[in-house]
């Protein structure tokens, strides 16, 4: 079993565009839609035989879309088809908030061409709803076998598409495809000049003190006129304060254009910080009512290396695929020695797993798990828009070590971790400690509620698993997730400064092998349902039973008494004039040169502690 919305991007036609549909539009037409541009899917996204015949197709045009068009009317229908199949109605309904469907306005029609069809209607309809009302706009079609006729366009924000089916409405499951390529045709004569949008804003996540902070956004205008170049100015504000202004480079027509910018960190204060950009005047005259987009950013002095990088694997012993999966993460695993590969096994086909657990659940349940084999990276939805959520059969383990260096590269680590434990063969009772730096301004990075997850894990555990279609009955498993410390959803850190520690006692079961177990333990966001884009890890580390890490290097203890003061800035100075040997501490701005650029940011960082 697959993941839906990976298998469904697998499936994803090539966008083709057909401009000989386009349509001229008069003074006081404008089209709505949830996209207006000619694109249309080469492919078709859909076609089943369980719907063969005339199918009614729909999408709701949701209250913020219909707000300028209120007063207006439809004069026609733009049905845009992949393929040719015969289309013989369009229709609207009225949707209540609640979700209750209103009275149909329908019209017949006879269009069938593969690429955009206009629908003229004989009444048009007059757009006169309550502000919290919805639209459904549709058309019926003629789905003849298997044959793709319907088209869907990724642009801008999704919305669900329906089909009629059975006597009820489902949502047809092209969301992957994006919108349905169905379009109005409005009159008004009194559409404004002027109605301006903004949407799409995002900026570098984490940003070096003093370094540029880029950033962009989309802006359109619903109304009829054209922005010239230059026109439309903005305010650029860090935290509420102004710190530029920028204006439109190309001219703004109907769709959204890409404005872009940077500002600088320099004097900004370790933590989280909003960036906002605002419309401030037009054809040099103030703007009424601006409209305001924000983005947020993460501002550090320093940062630490990732240690290691955390991959959860959700498998079954009955998941026939899972095995591929495993030699894939192996395949990782053999190409780098940074990963912390963690088996989370769950209840899933025949045979029964034996090392399923109610922990392994509440993590897959919170991970919004649908399919196996799947993996998690780091536990993040992606940096700057890279996703790689996704089915580990059909994954290279190239492709997930590109990823993974795009984690270390883009994602600095607020935190180091450190594991020591010991272990009693004879009483079976382990004591493992779980210690680290923070970077100053840690609760404002990773947030006051950031959790520490220790899990145990074993090699070695022999099950039959299904692979492939085959049992296998000495089927090796390996990372298997035994316990999660605490809680399956981490523990709070036990904070005192900028470091943490926090202790852990347990007695080990007698039938987990100790010279097999590992220690796995990472700092992460707090682990919870819907919360997807908010539940990443900072930093991972691992260990076998008994192993101890060395001290954590801590930028700026220059004298090596794990506290950074202004004793250290003499030492340093000391150093610098004398040309005695260096300490690992003295390289205050991570550059790898210790030179009086390390003397400014360690007094720079004194100063701002106070």
């Amino acid at each position: 079993m697959f993941m839906k919305k990976i298998f469904l991007l697998l499936m994803v036609a090539i966008l083709l565009p057909l401009t000989s549909s386009a349509i001229d539009l008069q003074p006081n037409q404008k089209l709505l839609g949830h996209y207006t541009t000619d694109d249309l899917t080469l492919g078709g996204c859909w076609g089943m035989s369980i719907l063969k015949g005339t199918r009614p197709i729909a999408t709701d045009l949701t209250p913020d879309e219909l707000a300028l068009y209120q007063g207006s009317k439809i004069v026609a229908f733009r049905v845009g088809l992949s393929l040719s199949t015969d289309v013989t109605r369009v229709f609207v309904i009225p949707v209540a908030p609640n979700g209750d469907l209103g009275e149909v306005t329908e019209w017949s029609c006879n269009v069938s061409d593969q690429g955009w069809n206009i629908v003229e209607l004989d009444t048009p309809y007059e757009i006169n709803l309550p502000s919290d009302y919805s639209l459904r706009i549709g058309f019926d079609y003629e789905q003849v076998g298997t044959a793709k006729p319907i088209s869907a366009v990724k642009v801008g924000t999704t919305y669900p598409t329906y089909c009629y089916y059975k006597d009820k409405w489902s949502n047809y499951g092209v969301n992957a495809y994006g919108n349905l390529s169905l379009q109005c045709i409005c009159e008004n004569d009194n559409f404004p000049q002027y109605v301006l949008r903004m949407r799409d804003m995002t900026c570098k996540n984490s940003v070096k003190t003093g370094d540029d902070v880029p950033f962009q956004f989309q802006v359109t205008n619903l109304g009829i006129a054209t922005i010239s170049p230059g026109a439309l100015t903005f305010d650029v504000a860090i935290d509420g304060n102004t710190v530029s202004t920028i204006t439109n480079p190309d001219a703004i027509v109907s769709e959204y254009t890409t404005i872009t910018g940077v500002v600088n960190s320099t004097g900004l204060a370790a933590g989280l910080h909003t960036l906002s950009v605002t419309t401030a005047t037009l054809n040099g005259e103030p703007i009424e009512e601006p409209v305001t987009i924000t983005a947020t950013f993460k501002n550090f002095d320093y940062g630490y290396s990732r240690q290691m990088h955390l991959v959860e694997q959700f498998t079954s012993t009955g998941c026939t695929w899972c095995p591929t999966g495993s030699a894939n993460l192996q395949n990782l695993c053999n190409m780098r020695s940074d990963v912390a590969w963690v088996g989370v096994h769950v209840l899933f086909g025949s045979p029964t797993d034996p090392f399923a657990t109610a922990q392994n659940d509440s993590i897959e349940s919170c991970e919004g798990i649908d399919g196996y084999p799947e993996g998690t990276f780091d536990r993040t939805m992606g940096i700057n828009g890279t996703d790689l959520y996704g089915v580990l059969s059909g994954l290279s383990a190239s492709t997930m070590s590109t990823f993974l260096d795009y984690v270390s590269d883009n994602g600095p680590s607020w935190a180091t971790v450190n594991i020591n434990s010991k272990f009693d063969e004879a009483t079976r009772k382990a004591n493992i400690i779980i210690d680290g730096e923070l970077v100053p301004g840690f609760d404002g990075l990773m947030g006051a509620d950031a959790k520490l997850t220790v899990y145990i894990t074993e090699d070695n555990l022999v099950a039959a698993q299904v692979n492939q279609g085959t049992v296998e009955s000495n089927y090796v498993h390996n990372g298997v997730l035994r316990k999660s410390l605490g809680t399956a959803t981490g523990v709070a850190l036990n904070k005192t400064g900028d470091s943490y520690s926090n202790e852990f006692n347990l007695t080990i079961p007698a039938n987990w092998k100790a010279e097999d177990l590992n220690i796995v333990a990472f700092i992460s966001r707090p682990l919870r349902k819907n919360a997807l884009n908010d539940i990443y890890v900072t930093n991972t580390n691992k260990r076998k039973f008994g192993e101890f890490d060395e001290p954590t290097v801590i930028p700026g203890d220059v004298n090596g008494d794990e506290i950074v003061g202004i004793d250290d800035v003499t030492a340093l100075i000391d150093m610098l004039l004398s040309g005695s040997q260096a300490s690992e501490g003295a390289d205050v701005n991570g550059d790898g040169i210790i030179g009086i650029d390390d003397v400014t940011k360690l007094i720079d960082m004194l100063l701002k502690s106070n």
